[in-house]
């Protein structure tokens, strides 16, 4: 048996509220440790169908203290006017830069804004413009935009999905935001396993000992199932996986995960290692948000 993440008996942790934006679904959060404080942007739907992100606090890891009523980041860009959703932080030179997709109709592109660290903190939701990461590839759909939270080699370190003949991983660099360079695919679907379909980076890369944990999903073709895998890449050079899952860390099961606005999803877009536990955050069937975790130790002991 392969490493399993146990489910919060507080399972799910948010759900829809009567609230006019979020009334829908909401799900997929990034997660941020700031001021000793676990914090939530999630996405949420309502309404008008159109995509914004929501913010809640934690208190231990599965107990709400506080949820805003009202979102705190909105379309404003003509490459967002349907949704801003997925959201990735990483808190990196005193700001959250927050990568997140972006979609104008049906195009889904990666966009990147950022906050400082005080002006979250205090809840004073002054981000900055919102711009595309690849403007190149403006006519490439593309998702799952991760950052590295340190520089290897004085280059910002960027895990992205474009899809292109196949939906598979890929990293890109670069030293201004602005140029991204060496793109390369670093892992790709396998056949016949439970990522056949394509597969997507979760929450950034986080950093061990030894090496980088990286939390993916994986898509299965033949039912369309959503699941989370793991692989642990080279500290120094990331295209360089050491270790791939054989079997998914979590997958669809409670009723929460398996019925919703989409059937049979588990998806995450952060994650955080407290005390040598590895804890996740997902959504689940497009409509809930719920948290597993497992050691760290369970994790790297493959290896």
């Amino acid at each position: 048996m392969g490493v399993k993440l146990e489910r919060s008996s507080k399972n799910p942790l948010l759900t829809p509220t009567s609230n006019w934006w979020e009334c829908k679904l909401v799900c997929n959060p990034a997660v941020v440790w700031l001021d000793k404080k676990i914090h939530l942007v999630y996405t949420a739907k309502g309404e008008d169908d159109i995509a914004r992100l929501g913010y809640a606090c934690l208190k231990n890891i599965d107990e709400v203290e506080e949820r805003l009523p009202y979102p705190i980041f909105q379309p404003e860009e003509w490459f967002e006017v349907s949704s801003v959703e997925d959201p990735r932080i990483t808190v990196m030179d005193d700001r959250l830069i927050m990568f997140y997709t972006g979609k104008e109709r049906d195009m889904a592109r990666i966009a990147v804004s950022t906050i400082s660290i005080k002006d979250f903190v205090d809840k004073k939701w002054v981000w900055s413009r919102h711009r595309l990461l690849l403007p190149i590839l403006v006519g490439v759909h593309n998702r799952n935009a991760v950052l590295f939270p340190k520089k290897i080699d004085g280059k910002y370190v960027m895990l992205h999905r474009p899809m292109w003949m196949s939906e598979n991983i890929w990293i890109s660099y670069s030293y201004d935001f602005w140029h991204w360079f060496n793109h390369k695919e670093i892992l790709k679907v396998r056949p016949k396993h439970w990522d056949d379909a394509k597969v997507g980076s979760a929450g950034p890369p986080i950093e061990l000992e030894d090496c980088w944990l990286l939390i993916y999903h994986g898509v299965e073709a033949k039912t369309w199932t959503y699941r989370l895998g793991y692989v642990l890449l080279d500290k120094n050079n990331p295209e360089k996986v050491l270790y791939r899952c054989e079997e998914p860390i979590l997958e669809p099961k409670e009723e929460y995960e398996v019925k919703g606005v989409a059937s049979n999803v588990v998806f995450s877009c952060g994650q955080l290692v407290v005390d040598d536990e590895l804890i996740v955050y997902y959504g689940a069937a497009d409509r809930v948000i719920g948290v597993a975790k497992t050691s760290i130790k369970k994790l790297t002991q493959k290896t």
